[in-house]
């Protein structure tokens, strides 16, 4: 039976071939050739190559060849990141992603809409809450950073490993991303759940109650599932793998999407624990088909109990890039909750203890567009960090240039949409009728006006992000999150005090990611003068190891 599917198959890819052979001749018989007649018999050449090693493959049984063949496959992808046009890498890479962060944004916004609808004793409104969600969410972060640290840092050093083909080293540095994962999550796990009552009181949840508390431990349950989907999810991207990502990161959001459905109108339940318990379940899904494919031997980064045994030389490297990642992000989510806290206390008694929700969910909707383009920067630094590996800094600024050119096209076509065109559509989705839902459509409003002029700003700021993360130039990432959440703590205090109404919150934010992005430019042209006289690890701007397409 599988001598014929295989015979099947050779014969449909010889077929391919011989098209693809018909179109290279037509292409070189063609008296004037332009640039993009060479590109298209490049890439018809590329093709046949990896189709003719496939071929050979299915004439071998058993497990041996699938490997072979998987192997072959993530080999293209690699050297379509360190030799193929550019531009159609960043697109390969990065559109998935940014697709599946839409719908993910779109998701948060769905959450805070069904957050709205549960109604309690305690809560006859249910719209108190979306400040409740928006407060923890921010906890959660912080705690996340964790995770979010190993997998971006850890990401890097895989990336060149992988970049410079020394396979071993990137599957043991996976390996260990992996050990490292795990204690922190369960030392978080230990020291933070019987601290749940008095970090939700610190950060001021505008209503704690035995229901909010469980939420918050059910949420440190959750990450011990998010940080190794994670660093598979940054693996698999480092193989190209974005399209798999898109399509598991989707049936997550589904998964969650449809228990929510049932928890909130199917059985109505009236505590918000079922949300995150829907949270919990997706996760845990993807987490065992991540596990299934980390350990396969299909897996050209395959991880391994062997390889997880603690390692300086690679934990030590690991922790160093992390670190200053893991600092940025707690620091930049601290702030957050900083700024929720004055902003509860400056202006919660004025809106009845809803700004806090109204800011999160502004926050959610400028998120439809920056959320979009912080995926470029995870994709830029993957791909800025394989090319370091193969020796080619002038691709890297290639990459650059090319990612903030899609970034900046992205932010203005977004900001258009989410702030003149559909504004008045996606505030209205939290008005369900009575006075508190109205003015919480009100705030965000008037919030978000502000608020949204971090838009572009932020675009500039993900793109020089990946390409700082690349070159593991994490120390200046985290200087500017620590910037930005001082410049938006300081605004905040002093439009309160010129006395300026709870619209101050969306104007801090605005101020914050503006001065922000100019400080990015400032360190962009920094970094390229120096790289360009210093150049990096006895590597120059001047060496140019490939034609750029």
């Amino acid at each position: 039976m599988d001598t014929t599917k295989n015979t099947k198959k050779i014969a449909k890819i010889f077929k391919k071939i011989t098209t693809w052979q018909q179109k290279v001749v037509k292409l070189e018989a063609k008296e004037k050739k332009n640039n993009l007649d060479e590109y298209k018999i490049n890439k018809l050449k590329e093709k046949i190559t990896l189709y003719q090693k496939l071929s050979e493959t299915y004439n071998e049984q058993g497990n041996e060849a699938k490997v072979k063949r998987a192997i072959i496959k993530e080999k293209h992808k690699r050297n379509q990141i360190l030799y193929g046009n550019i531009t159609q890498a960043i697109i390969i890479i990065c559109f998935p992603l940014a697709v599946y962060a839409l719908f993910n944004s779109f998701y948060s916004l769905i959450d805070s809409i069904m957050a709205s609808r549960i109604k309690s004793a305690a809560n006859a409104s249910g719209v108190i809450n979306i400040s409740n969600i928006m407060v923890i969410s921010q906890i959660k972060s912080m705690i996340s950073a964790f995770g979010a640290g190993i997998a971006g840092g850890g990401a890097v050093l895989v990336s060149r490993y992988y970049g410079a083909a020394n396979i071993t080293d990137a599957k043991k540095t996976g390996s260990n991303m992996i050990l490292v994962s795990i204690i922190t999550s369960l030392i978080i796990i230990v020291l933070l759940v019987p601290l749940a009552p008095v970090i939700l009181k610190i950060a001021q949840v505008p209503q704690i109650s035995n229901s909010v508390i469980l939420y918050f431990r059910l949420i440190l349950v959750e990450l011990i599932f998010v940080s190794i989907n994670n660093i598979f999810i940054g693996l698999e991207k480092i193989k190209g793998n974005s399209k798999k990502i898109l399509i598991l990161n989707i049936t997550v959001l589904i998964i969650k999407l449809i228990l929510n459905v049932i928890f909130v109108f199917g059985i109505k339940v009236d505590s918000i624990i079922y949300l995150e318990i829907a949270t919990i379940i997706s996760q845990a899904a993807l987490f065992i088909y991540s596990c299934f494919i980390m350990f396969s031997k299909k897996n050209m980064l395959q991880i391994s109990f062997k390889n997880m045994r603690p390692q300086s030389i690679y934990i030590i490297p690991i922790l160093k890039l992390s670190i200053p990642i893991f600092l940025g992000k707690f620091v930049m989510s601290l702030g957050k909750t900083t700024v929720n806290a004055l902003c509860g206390s400056y202006y919660g008694e004025a809106t009845n203890g809803l700004i806090v929700g109204a800011l999160g969910v502004s926050n959610n909707l400028s998120g439809l567009v920056t959320n979009t383009t912080n995926v470029f920067e995870e994709g830029e630094s993957t791909i800025v960090s394989q090319n370091i590996g193969n020796k080619n800094l002038y691709r890297t600024i290639s990459a650059f240039i090319r990612t903030l050119a899609i970034v900046a096209i992205i932010s203005l076509i977004g900001y258009i949409c989410v702030r003149f065109i559909f504004i008045d559509q996606l505030t209205a989705l939290f008005s369900i009728g009575n006075k508190e839902s109205e003015k919480m459509s009100l705030y965000i409003k008037e919030i978000f006006v502000y608020d949204s002029l971090s838009i572009p700003s932020l675009g500039l700021t993900s793109a020089l992000l990946g390409l700082l993360y690349g070159y593991g130039k994490t120390f200046l990432s985290s200087i500017l999150n620590f910037s930005r959440i001082g410049i938006r703590i300081i605004s905040l205090v002093v439009c309160h005090s010129i006395g300026l109404n709870y619209t101050a919150a969306g104007i801090s934010m605005g101020i914050s990611n503006i001065l922000i992005g100019i400080m990015a430019l400032c360190f962009l042209l920094f970094f390229l003068v120096n790289l360009k006289k210093k150049g990096y690890k006895g590597l120059y701007l001047s060496q140019k190891k490939q034609s750029e397409n």
